[in-house]
């Protein structure tokens, strides 16, 4: 079983003196594979707590996303010096005489996260501008012609301290955020920002990654027992031994063996090394099966603190995200900019505490609840616990009914926060249970079911079903990709794109280069919805949202509903990624089981089309 590190087994594992530490890329896959082989030991707290608090805080929390009166909209407050083009040295002169954290800074904010439910907290220790939050005795850290000297706690403190305690002092798991790269190190990698020093002299990679790796150790050493260490970042040219990746993992591994790491030593946000991935700002549809995960999102707009930033998340907002992500798998680290004193922005505080208001009555449908075994479910989200599910009521049922796809026998349902048992019944032509809702709870931030069945779940086969206002929505993960020939495609061909790294992720069902693949559906229409009176049929109308180049435009294909056809042709929308929906034609159904496909039947260019989504829309009578 795993046990958190105390701080007494902490001092009892320094690092080796004897040990010899890896020196090139050559042993990065056997550190791997060391960190692979502890990972579920090393996991267990983190896959129960599924709910995380982020802090970015440094010289740009002062400035607030401003530089000199002007005001500076970009996202992300932290990059002011990059987006305002201020030299490091000019930056450092204005920005550290004001950053100056209140004593007890530090308290605050662990009451506010364990007031919100969160179980752990992760600070930066050093951002893209390359100052440090933590004491460092690096050479360079302690003074340079640069800056003076990268260090900024006050005169006697380290706030970096100061965090780590008072976050374990109130039982939550603290961790450092470290970034890869330096905006002001003269021997950092260079990249095409106003930010990055241009003197033209030749830089020195071994040296920064040696200067890297004393200020990793440093945390390790002098901070106590850490959750995690969240790196920060890698593109295709810099990543893995650009890094020392090697190294750090060893020192890591060795230092704190019971620590966690995050991905970004290597390319891509959901790449597998490491023990967790990080989406940034957006949650993959159906999770990332295979590897735990982690999405780190915000309360605005942005990381840092922004003085004219109020796109401020709400209480029903966030509590849906996190109900959103858990039941896809992963975890929510949820972040907050504080200004030059420490202080939380009044609205990131009463948005955190409305979360953790509802936490203290639905926490259990959280902690220590892994994925929805339903693949999706029109009206909301759940996850598991054994044998029992919860069920998170996203959009409200017109009908108060709530349709659950499992064959298994229920033995009680129930709202959390309420004693009262709910009526069920079944409907086995369906293959679902039917959860009578009561219409106290509309309106409430997110209600919660909770079922317990009589063994583990047994769900009935995946179906799309129509969503709370009768829409049937047909989705690119939804789909089975198939060929003609065989029944399944090649690999080669169709297949589902991600468009997007960061915030406005898309997806689409693309390049389909082979006339004969094809995606299709199946749809179920449940006989109790309001839309269907008995066995009436329901009338729709079709349409699909798709894109093509214009040079391939031109491609003849048939919307097919249970062998019917509706034919349409594409049309050039300007390029691949620019979509338009198009009206296909009327389709009549009755409940019950159906299927739906998108053939092409002629492709005189490069492919066929991408598509988004394709919409069935109830007539009203």
């Amino acid at each position: 079983m795993f046990r958190t590190l105390t701080l007494a087994a902490f001092l009892l594992h320094p690092v080796h003196a004897n040990a010899a530490p890896p020196t090139d890329a050559a042993n990065e896959g056997e550190e791997l594979a060391r960190w692979a082989e502890s990972r579920d030991e090393r996991m267990g707290w983190w896959r129960d707590a599924r709910f995380g608090m982020f802090v970015h805080w440094g010289l740009y929390s002062p400035a607030g996303g401003f530089w000199d009166g002007k005001k500076y909209e970009q996202h992300y407050a932290e990059w002011i010096q990059n987006w305002a083009s201020v030299p490091c040295a000019e930056y450092a002169r204005q920005m550290k005489p004001l950053f100056q954290p209140d004593v007890g800074f530090a308290e605050a904010w662990a009451e506010l996260a364990k007031e919100a439910g969160m179980r752990y907290a992760v600070m930066t220790s050093k951002h893209h501008d390359g100052f440090t939050l933590f004491n460092s005795k690096e050479p360079y850290s302690q003074a340079n012609d640069v800056a003076g000297g990268t260090n900024i706690s006050p005169a006697g403190r380290d706030v970096a301290r100061e965090f780590a305690g008072a976050m374990r002092a109130r039982g939550l798991q603290a961790g450092f955020y470290y970034s890869l790269l330096d905006w002001q190190h003269p021997d950092a990698y260079e990249m095409a920002l106003p930010a990055y020093p241009k003197d033209g002299h030749a830089r020195d990679h071994q040296r920064y990654k040696a200067y890297m790796r004393g200020h990793v150790r440093e945390l390790l050493s002098n901070y106590g027992p850490l959750s995690t260490i969240w790196f920060d970042y890698s593109d295709q040219s810099r990543q893995g031994d650009a890094w020392g990746a090697a190294q750090l993992l060893f020192d890591m591994r060795e230092v704190q063996p019971s620590i966690l790491v995050n991905n970004r030593l290597f390319f891509g946000l959901e790449n597998k090394n490491g023990d967790y991935g990080t989406p940034e700002k957006y949650v993959p549809p159906t999770g990332l099966p295979g590897m735990d995960w982690e999405v780190n999102h915000t309360l605005n707009e942005s990381y840092g603190y922004s003085a004219h930033d109020m796109h401020w998340k709400d209480v029903p907002t966030v509590v849906r995200l996190l109900a959103d992500i858990v039941s896809k798998g992963g975890n929510l680290l949820l972040n907050i900019g504080p200004d030059a004193k420490g202080r939380v922005p009044e609205q990131a505080a009463a948005t955190l505490r409305g979360v953790g208001a509802w936490m203290k009555v639905h926490g259990e449908a959280i902690y220590g609840t892994t994925a929805s075994p339903f693949q999706r479910l029109a009206w909301g989200r759940a996850t598991r616990k054994g044998n029992t599910l919860y069920l998170f009521v996203f959009d409200w049922p017109s009908d108060g009914m709530l349709h659950v796809p499992i064959t298994n026998a229920a033995t009680r349902a129930t709202l959390l926060g309420a004693s009262q048992e709910l009526t069920m019944a079944r409907f086995v032509d369906l293959d679902e249970l039917v959860i009578t809702l009561p219409k106290s709870t509309v309106g409430e931030t997110l209600p919660v079911v909770r079922l317990e069945l009589s063994d583990a779940p047994k769900v009935a086969e995946f179906a799309v079903r129509p969503d709370t206002d009768g829409v049937i929505r047909l989705k690119p993960h939804d789909a089975e990709l198939q060929n003609e020939g065989n029944g399944k495609r090649n690999g080669e061909g169709l297949r589902i794109e991600q468009v997007g790294a960061i915030e406005n992720v898309q997806y689409n069902i693309g390049y389909w280069l082979d006339r004969v693949d094809f995606p299709s559906w199946k749809v179920r229409i449940p006989s109790t919805t309001t839309a269907n009176s008995g066995k009436d049929a329901v009338r729709y109308e079709a349409y699909i949202t798709m894109a093509c180049a214009d040079e391939s435009a031109g491609s003849a294909y048939s919307l097919v509903l249970d062998g019917v056809k509706v034919d349409g042709v594409t049309r050039g929308t300007g390029g691949w990624q620019k979509y338009q929906d198009v009206f296909l034609g009327p389709v009549t159904w009755t409940p019950g089981a159906h299927s739906v496909a998108v053939k092409a039947i002629t492709k005189p260019g490069e492919a066929v089309m991408n598509i988004r989504e394709i919409r069935l829309v109830p007539v009203a009578k």
